[in-house]
């Protein structure tokens, strides 16, 4: 058993240092920073943190390593129920997080995200910006999902203060470009989840024409990246990086070089809700 440990460890690491591996280009970078600011009830932030050092013998040039774990504990939800909803679910866990209680259909189901669907005229498919709608059913297998676009849209919407006052201030933030090492240290090093845009179990993403479509109003052609997937980033070590992944479990982990190879394949899209002072 140790030895087939060994060899299909070998393998994945063999698998991230590939540099050749062909990738699908990104969606493209996103340049606006958008902001919401909300009040809401004190929640505790939980993170836990391990360090460990080694020494050298050599007293006269002591070397020292530090390995730092960060894992934020967040609330976990499963996408069970919604096939296609992950971005839903994973805005529910960051809201979940931050004190708010929202389940993932209530999202589109109250009006916080348009959704629309993919249809056929003349033998074309229409629909709409996944930067602005949801497209499709997040109930259904053939629904698509959304960009960080819609996702801000949607949060800013229910953020928005419903004429009472509540205790604390939050801020939407579009990080779009950031690396995920970037995104750890600014933010999950400090006790923050951030919502991000990989692939299904990692696996690469690829496009098909055929699931394409024109963008009405604008005549833009749209092609949807396969294997798309939303989850929230809660934590890091060495070696990986800890999602609350909807299709899997809390704090899954995933190696680093092939989480930010998926992360870039998908335009380098991060969103993050964090506390403000007032």
């Amino acid at each position: 058993m140790k030895k087939i440990f060994c060899l299909l460890a070998v393998m994945m690491l063999t698998a991230c240092g590939n540099k050749t591996e062909t990738s699908v280009n990104p969606l493209g970078s996103v340049e606006t920073k958008t902001t919401a600011t909300v009040s809401q009830a004190v929640t505790e932030t939980h993170t836990e943190k391990t360090t460990t050092q080694t020494t050298t013998k050599n007293n006269e040039n002591v070397k020292k390593s530090v390995s730092e774990k960060v894992v934020i504990d967040v609330p976990y939800y499963s996408q069970k129920d919604y096939p296609t909803g992950c971005e839903l679910v994973s805005m529910s866990m960051v809201l979940a997080f931050h004190g708010f209680d929202i389940k993932a259909g209530d999202i589109i189901n109250k009006g916080y995200l348009d959704s629309a669907e993919v249809y056929t005229k003349k033998s074309i498919k229409y629909s709409g910006d996944p930067n602005k709608v949801f497209i499709g059913n997040p109930n259904k297998n053939s629904g698509y999902g959304c960009m960080s676009g819609a996702v801000i849209l949607a949060l800013q919407r229910y953020l928005t203060p419903q004429g009472h006052k509540l205790d604390k201030k939050y801020e939407i933030t579009d990080i779009g470009g950031m690396s995920l090492d970037e995104i750890c240290e600014n933010y999950t090093k400090n006790g923050i989840p951030v919502i991000v845009w990989c692939s299904i179990n990692m696996k690469p993403t690829f496009t098909n024409l055929r699931n394409s479509w024109i963008i009405e109003n604008t005549g833009e052609r749209y092609i949807w990246k396969s294997n798309e997937h939303c989850l929230v980033l809660v934590g890091y070590d060495e070696e990986n990086y800890y999602f609350n992944d909807p299709l899997v479990k809390k704090n899954t982990k995933y190696m680093k070089c092939l989480a930010e190879r998926r992360y870039g394949e998908m335009g380098m899209q991060a969103v993050v809700v964090e506390e403000i002072s007032q």
